[in-house]
Order: C-alpha cells, then sequence, then structure tokens
C-alpha cells in the first residue's frame, strides 16, 4: 500500500512539472474544454428523469371542469293522445298526487261501449275454446243421443206406415178391378145394345136431316128462300152439313163399347147429335111457316112442306127419346156400381195419399237421422287440434281487440305516471284536447340527478359508472358524491360549441335538493386499476 502510495505522488509530481513547462498551452487547452461543455450542455437532449415507488392498487383519478346543475328524471308533460272534448279536470296547480292518480279526462262513453263488448268478446271466445278443450258433457251427448233414438222410431213408424199403405193400396187397387170387371160382366148386355141403338138413332136423325135438306132445295121453296131472304136461313144450312159430318164420324166408330162406362160416353154423343136434329128440325120448321108466298111457293105447296118437316121433326124426337131412355136405363143399372167404384176409387186415393206422404217422411227422417247421427259422432269425438288452435287465435283475437279498446279508452284518461307535485294545468272543461301546449305539467318528486354538459376534450375521460363529486352552491364546503349514469353519443349545440351532456346519479342526495341548483364538479375516478 506504501509503494502504491508513492509511486501514485511520483506520478502526479511529474504531471505538476510537466503543467509549468507548459502553462500557457495547458491553460488554451482547459479553456477549450470548457467551450466544448457548456456548448454540449447547451446542445444536448434532455434525459427523463425516472421517479419510482412501489406499485399499489388504488383509484384512476382524471379531473373533469364543469357545471352541472341539478334535474328531475320526472320533470313530466303530460298530453292526451286523442282527439276529444274535455269532461274532467281533476286537479289544480300545487296538489300531490300519487303514481296512478286520474288528472283529467276526455268524453268515453262510445269506448266504454266498446270495452263492454270486447269484453264479451273474450268471454265468449275463451268459453268456446274452453267447451272444445273440455269436450262435450255427457248430458249433451245424451239429449242427441234422444234426439238420435226419436228420429230413428220415428223412421220405423213412416216405414211401418208406407208398407201398410202400399199393402192395402194393392187390396184396394185389387177391389176396385174386381168391382169393374162385376159391372161390366153384369151390364153385358146392355152394353152390347147401345151400338146398334146409336147407330140405328143417328140414321134416323141423318134421314131426317137429308130430307129437311131436300126441302129447301125443292124449286118452289128455293125460289121463295131467295125472295124472302129469311133470318137464320144460312145458318141453318151450315148447320146441317156439319151435322152430316159429326154423324157420319161418330157412326163409323161407335162399334161395340168396352164396357158401360164407354157405352154411356157414346150415348151421350149420340143424344147430342140427336138433340141437334131435332132443333134443326124445328128451325126448318119455323122457316117454311113463315116464308112468303111466290106464284111457285103457293099455300098448297107451304102446308105440303110444313107436313114433311113435321113428320122429320117427330122421326129425330122419337129417336132422341130412344137414345135418353137407353142412356137413362144404363145409367140406372149402373148408378150402384158407380157408387161403390167411386168409393173405391176415393180410398185408392187416400191409400196413395198416406203411402205417398209416408214414403216423404221417410226421406226426411233418413236425412234428419244420417245428421243427428253426424252430430252424436261430432259430440262423442275429441276436439281436433286445429279447432282447437283456430278457438285460441279467436280468443287471442278477442283479446287483442280488447286490449285495443282498453288503449282507446286510456287514451282519454291523462294520469300521474308518478308521484309528483302539479305544477301547470293547461286544460278545462269543455275544450277541444289535445292542443300543442302540454294539458298537465308535473315534478316528480324524485330521483334528482346532475345534468351537465361537457367539452369534447374532456369527454374521453368520462366512463360510466365512474364515481365523482361536485359542490353546490347551496351546499358550500360539502363534496357531493356522485356516479356517471348516462352519456349522450351524440354533442349538443351550447352557446356556439359542441358538448356532450351527461347525466350523474346521487351516491347519497343531501336533505333539502331541489331542481335548478348548480355546481361545480371537479373531478372523476374509475376503480379499481
Amino acid at each position: 500500500m506504501k509503494a502504491f502510495l508513492l509511486s501514485a505522488l511520483a506520478r502526479i509530481k511529474r504531471v505538476y512539472r510537466f503543467l509549468r513547462g507548459h502553462l500557457k498551452s495547458t491553460i488554451a487547452v482547459l479553456v477549450i474544454l470548457f467551450i466544448a461543455w457548456a456548448v454540449y450542455a447547451v446542445t444536448r437532449p434532455t434525459q427523463p428523469v425516472y421517479v419510482t415507488d412501489t406499485a399499489k392498487r388504488g383509484d384512476l383519478k382524471q379531473a373533469v371542469e364543469a357545471v352541472g346543475t341539478v334535474v328531475s328524471e320526472k320533470d313530466l308533460a303530460l298530453q292526451f293522445s286523442s282527439l276529444d272534448v274535455v269532461a274532467q279536470v281533476l286537479v289544480k296547480e300545487g296538489d300531490k298526487v300519487k303514481a296512478g292518480q286520474r288528472l283529467a279526462s276526455l268524453r268515453s262513453g262510445t269506448l266504454s261501449a266498446s270495452i263492454a263488448s270486447a269484453s264479451a268478446s273474450v268471454q265468449s271466445a275463451q268459453a268456446a275454446l274452453t267447451a272444445l278443450e273440455q269436450g262435450s258433457r255427457p248430458e249433451d251427448i245424451a239429449i242427441v243421443q234422444a234426439g238420435v233414438n226419436n228420429k230413428r222410431a220415428s223412421l220405423e213408424v213412416a216405414q211401418q206406415t208406407a208398407a201398410s199403405a202400399d199393402a192395402n193400396l194393392k187390396i184396394a187397387e185389387s177391389q176396385l178391378t174386381t168391382l169393374k170387371n162385376e159391372a161390366d160382366i153384369s151390364l153385358a148386355g146392355q152394353v152390347s145394345a147401345v151400338g146398334s141403338t146409336i147407330s140405328q138413332q143417328l140414321a134416323t136423325a141423318k134421314t131426317s136431316v137429308l130430307a129437311i135438306r131436300g126441302v129447301f132445295n125443292a124449286n118452289d121453296v128455293s125460289d121463295a128462300v131467295i125472295k124472302s131472304q129469311p133470318t137464320g136461313y144460312d145458318t141453318l144450312i151450315m148447320n146441317m152439313q156439319t151435322l152430316e159430318s159429326e154423324i157420319n164420324s161418330v157412326q163409323a166408330s161407335v162399334g161395340t163399347p168396352l164396357n158401360y162406362q164407354d157405352a154411356l160416353q157414346k150415348l151421350q154423343r149420340a143424344r147430342a147429335l140427336v138433340s141437334q136434329s131435332t132443333d134443326i128440325a124445328n128451325r126448318s120448321y119455323d122457316i117454311i111457316a113463315n116464308l112468303a108466298l111466290t106464284a111457285y111457293f103457293t099455300n098448297t105447296s107451304r102446308e105440303t112442306n110444313k107436313t114433311s118437316i113435321a113428320t122429320q121433326k117427330s122421326a129425330v124426337q122419337s129417336a132422341f127419346a130412344a137414345v135418353d131412355a137407353t142412356a137413362k136405363s144404363l145409367q140406372d143399372a149402373s148408378a150402384t156400381y158407380d157408387t161403390r167404384i167411386a168409393s173405391q176409387q176415393a180410398q185408392i186415393v187416400s191409400l196413395t195419399g198416406t203411402r205417398d206422404r209416408a214414403k216423404s217422411d221417410i226421406i226426411t227422417y233418413q236425412t234428419s237421422l244420417a245428421i243427428d247421427e253426424a252430430q252424436l259422432a261430432l259430440k262423442k269425438a275429441p276436439a281436433r287440434q286445429t279447432d282447437i288452435d283456430a278457438a285460441r287465435a279467436r280468443v287471442r283475437q278477442a283479446q287483442a281487440d280488447l286490449a285495443r279498446a282498453a288503449a282507446q279508452f286510456n287514451d282519454t284518461v291523462l294520469t300521474a305516471p308518478v308521484e309528483g307535485i302539479i305544477t301547470q294545468v293547461n286544460v278545462k272543461v269543455g275544450e277541444i284536447r289535445p292542443s300543442a301546449e302540454p294539458s298537465i305539467t308535473m315534478l316528480g318528486t324524485s330521483p334528482y340527478r346532475i345534468e351537465m354538459f361537457v367539452s369534447e376534450v374532456d369527454i374521453p375521460k368520462v366512463k360510466l359508472s365512474q364515481t365523482g363529486s361536485i359542490t353546490l352552491d347551496a351546499f358550500r364546503g360539502l363534496p357531493i358524491a356522485l356516479r356517471v349514469g348516462s352519456i349522450d353519443t351524440a354533442a349538443t349545440d351550447k352557446d356556439g360549441v359542441p358538448k356532450y351532456r351527461i347525466k350523474l346519479d346521487f351516491l347519497s342526495p343531501p336533505e333539502g335538493l331541489k331542481v335548478g341548483m348548480t355546481g361545480g364538479f371537479h373531478r372523476l375516478s374509475r376503480s379499481p386499476v
């Protein structure tokens, strides 16, 4: 160690002697070094100063300066949502109201009826759904079953009635046939003589008509007729021609009648023709008797022709009497059979009607029974899922209609959404509302919040749920704790400067807090970090 010190001292001495020998050079070098150091000290970059400490968990605090105002989230302007006449106003300014309390109302008579109707529809639809889900009651099934049994019994009665009427009808028709055969057999002799009687008497009538035409065709009578022009002569001649034609037609088809009804019909036809020939004879006699005399038609000629016509008149009258007597005799003989046949025919008509009605009843009861049996099967079968779904849809539709009607009714009533104080009443009974201004304004009792507008420089520092404090002018020196409750996503123009509105919730609001109080907001913290 001693040797090291001596060696160092020797080096220092050598340096000293060197410096003394080079004093000026040494001073110049030192000045240059000082200047160089000074220049370097001025121009070199500032070196960071590191402050170190032990890392600890705590709150990150950021300063945000802004002015806030106490507001109420329930500063409300109430307005009717439907247009009508005001019926009631139930509050005045300064009244304290509870949540749900009625404040005013519009006329709502029609809407009340709509609610009642919609409510009834809901009940009806719900009842129908319940009935589907529960199925038919045993009592309902029993009622339908009784109806089915009754229809079956009625069908059986109708079938028995139809069968009985059909059997009786066949018997009655057989009896009628037997009765007609009996009549034909009993009257066969008279019926067979009818043809010859008709032919004979029609021949007499035709002969008389031809004889009368011969009288008028005589020269003396024809001359008198031409000169006198008797009334009805032309018609008489035409009637003669027509009668001759009809007699010829009947004579050609008379033959032997099929039965006594046919015989009576032919006798009536022959009787009518013979009666017409009698009428012709009478009119001819009158014309000849009244015909004026001429050089050819003398009185003797008149009397002769009158006698000739009278003879024909007597002949046709006898023919008429013969036909009439034959017809009357056959009618008298067949009267009993006619009565019995008519009675039997009436019975057949009655039985036919009974049978037809029974057949109609059978069709009716068969159709009705089929319907009732289908209804019984439907009653016994469970409801289809599609029917239940449709019934549920009808319930929902009815409920929606009720909700719509209730909403429309509620639109006519203004109620307090929260507890608070009425601040302004702008509506009177009889007015039409709504209008541009709110009908009623109110202030909710709570909660209070701080509303402030933060610059765009500070808004990045603000996050939801951060805490901070504010000093209100009304509570000087008392920092009041807050928490960020909401942040607007868009800026609001405040005095020409874009700012962002934030709302802060009181963690413990002081007593006496009022809307409109202002104060300065100091800082926010994010915890923990």
